[in-house]
């Protein structure tokens, strides 16, 4: 008996420690499911979230298709027949932990198969080839996302294209944003931003921005316009991409001209150490450049109206006016496009919002008009795009000729599209 009873305690210890070690498996795909349906329900605010009640609501057929029965211990599921039996004692915390556990994987798999097949995922891989390709030829990722929203949505059916040209510059523009932000965090760490600098260009660029996006109304409402504007910016893009100095040859030319500015220029020489202990110096911005001012203005008026221009007007300011070593004005001119852009991009939504009949709030308005079921695809594909870019461009996988060359390529064949359509337009 004694022997029986030992026995039978260390098989009850055994079985503890296994059902110890299940539970703890099941808490880490709880941990993880978790995180996988607050970053999904983050990007959709008015999608399905990560609570069971908000997940059945929505899915009556989940409740009905996963049951548990305590008395017989074992969970089944009407998509398979077979059943999984945990052999515990009826009713228990245990019973009951591993209940809430089979819910939220199966929640988890049902959310994250709905997310893979909705109506616009095919622009999560679009979208990271375009903010890959965009980053690497250094243009700004609107400039490719517009013609895609204006262009291609309609071809692709009737349920596809946005409510507006105007939600379809602006989506293009908070796209951008987040792109380009993924790229300032990493200059950031590095310690590659001259917040300072970024400041007095950022001063004028944001007012000109939001005259921009406040044009932006009007010219959206004409179509023809507004195809013959991104005709115009399509192919001088391209010719910028050909013709234009590389950003390597701009920092030798500058180089070669700075020596004797440094020596007498009376302007004051700025100090940047980045974070592997680097020192870079070079000038501060000329203040009031006249030149400087219209093509700061130019480009923050153009960002603002179609989502593209700031960002090529001020690195040349950078590298040539200010002789300021190449990476410290990257990150710096990431810095300004990041901010006009979003500046521009708030203001686009916000005159969207005025327009929405209603009782409701600005705010409620303003999460009304942003296409949500568009931009849960664009943003996490742009980000792993603003990723892949610099780790590409370290590898050398791409020469610079080969991408410029094929980002020219790109814009000049929208261009001659949103030409075609225009003249098709025009002549109807």
């Amino acid at each position: 008996t004694t022997d029986s009873n030992s026995r039978h305690q260390k098989l009850s210890q055994l079985n503890s420690c296994c059902l110890d070690k299940g539970e703890r498996k099941k808490m880490k795909q709880v941990i993880i499911s978790t995180l996988i349906l607050i970053g999904l329900g983050l990007l959709s605010p008015s999608s399905t979230i990560i609570s069971c009640h908000a997940f059945t609501s929505l899915h009556p057929a989940a409740t009905a298709a996963t049951s548990f029965h305590p008395s017989t211990a074992s969970y089944r599921s009407s998509s398979s027949s077979k059943s999984v039996a945990v052999h515990l004692l009826p009713p228990s915390p245990t019973s009951e932990t591993i209940e809430s556990t089979s819910i939220a994987i199966s929640n988890a798999q049902i959310f994250a198969s709905s997310y893979l097949h909705g109506q616009y995922a095919f622009m999560l891989p679009t979208a990271t080839l375009v903010s890959m390709s965009c980053q690497l030829a250094g243009i700004g990722g609107a400039a490719l996302f517009s013609p895609i929203f204006l262009l291609v949505f309609p071809i692709l059916g009737p349920q596809y294209p946005l409510e507006s040209a105007g939600a379809a510059l602006a989506s293009a523009l908070l796209t951008e944003c987040f792109g380009f932000a993924s790229g300032l965090s990493g200059y950031a760490r590095r310690g590659l931003v001259d917040w300072e600098v970024a400041g007095k260009f950022i001063m004028v660029s944001i007012p000109t921005a939001l005259v921009g996006a406040l044009s932006a109304k009007y010219v959206s409402g004409s179509p023809i316009l507004l195809q013959c504007l991104y005709a115009t910016l399509m192919l001088g893009l391209a010719s910028y991409l050909l013709l234009a100095e590389k950003p390597e040859e701009l920092a030798i030319a500058a180089e070669e001209g700075c020596v004797v500015e440094f020596n007498d220029n009376p302007r004051d020489v700025r100090t940047k150490t980045t974070a592997d202990g680097t020192e870079f110096s070079y000038l501060a911005p000329r203040s009031g450049s006249k030149k400087s001012l219209v093509a700061t203005s130019a480009g923050g008026s153009l960002t603002g109206l179609l989502g593209v221009g700031i960002g090529e007007v001020i690195l040349p300011q950078l590298v040539r006016g200010c002789c300021m070593p190449l990476p410290i004005a990257a990150g710096t001119s990431v810095a300004i496009v990041v901010t006009t852009a979003f500046a521009a991009a708030i203001v686009q939504f916000l005159t969207l919002a005025a327009c929405v009949e209603g009782d409701g709030s600005l705010v409620e308005r303003l999460i009304a008009v942003v296409p949500w079921n568009l931009v849960q695809y664009t943003i996490p594909g742009v980000l792993l795009g603003g990723q892949l870019a610099p780790f590409l461009a370290s590898r050398g996988t791409f020469s610079d000729e080969d991408i410029e060359r094929f980002a020219a390529t790109l814009f000049a064949v929208v261009g001659v599209a949103f030409a075609a359509k225009a003249a098709t337009g025009m002549m109807g």
